[in-house]
């Protein structure tokens, strides 16, 4: 077997390809906050051609949903954008069998550095970014790219960890007082390939996990207003949610509610902030 063919298999065996909360988280940040949320922005713009990409887009996952959610809409490009180039060639085939199979519109995929963005200025109406930011040492250049090669008034909607979650931070406090059991009981059943590093609070290579108040300064002093705050799932799923089934179908019937409910941002796992560019 290949290694990309073995990397492929690889990724269908995670636990988190088959934990159906995961697959509740997934389905939020992709149908509800990314594609509702882009597909409101582009039918509020003039109706001419509008360019979208989709930044640290891996294999084009979310992009592909909301592309399918917003396909109705007129005169819009499409593109994708990822450092990983065998991402982008996963992507670029699936994008190319939806073209001759479904006549569908291309996706353009691109391979590039979020902090040295390949693209010429304000070339951009909406860019989209969701659960790469914390992944950066220092997130303040690309935050700058990404202003750089909007348009005046262009959009940029950006999902990142909320590390103010209760639900997380409650887990955080028994693990400490259990001395680490509560986190490898919580993990039970999860395999050696997605499963985060005990001793990493954050897990999965989250260097950059940071308030809203400090991602507003931030997205603020390179020229982005956040004009709305958008609620995600409260938790990203795990085994310990997939045993106690009445517990994840409870958040998942009440999460709706949630959305509406006063201090709703504390019972989120992460933040969808959309931003303007000033004109």
């Amino acid at each position: 077997m290949s290694d990309p063919e073995r990397q492929q298999v690889m990724s269908q065996e995670k636990y988190f390809m088959h934990s159906w909360t995961h697959i509740f988280y997934l389905w939020k940040i992709r149908k509800i906050m990314l594609g509702k949320t882009t597909r409101d922005v582009l039918l509020h713009m003039p109706q001419e051609t509008r360019r979208v990409i989709d930044l640290g887009c891996g294999p084009g996952a979310n992009l592909f949903d909301v592309f399918d959610m917003c396909s109705d809409i007129p005169e819009v490009q499409w593109y994708a954008l990822d450092l990983n180039i065998r991402l982008i060639g996963l992507g670029a085939r699936r994008s190319r069998f939806r073209v001759s199979e479904r006549n569908m519109k291309a996706i353009h995929f691109l391979a590039g550095d979020i902090s040295h963005l390949p693209l010429t200025d304000a070339s951009i109406d909406m860019l989209l970014s969701s659960e790469v930011v914390e992944h950066l040492p220092n997130p303040q250049p690309a935050i700058a790219e990404m202003t750089r090669v909007l348009k005046p008034g262009g959009y940029a909607f950006i999902t990142t960890p909320n590390p103010h979650n209760l639900p997380v931070l409650l887990g955080y406090a028994i693990d400490r007082l259990s001395k680490g059991r509560f986190k490898k009981w919580y993990w039970q059943g999860n395999d050696a390939i997605s499963a985060p590093p005990l001793g990493a609070e954050v897990g999965f290579e989250h260097v950059s996990v940071h308030s809203y108040c400090v991602w507003r300064a931030w997205l603020k002093e390179a020229g982005l207003q956040v004009i709305q705050k958008i609620r995600g799932p409260m938790v990203s799923g795990s085994p310990f949610f997939d045993r106690h089934r009445w517990l994840s179908a409870s958040m998942i019937a009440l999460d709706p509610l949630l959305d509406r409910m006063p201090g709703r941002f504390l019972l989120s796992n992460n933040l969808g902030l959309l931003c303007q560019k000033r004109t």
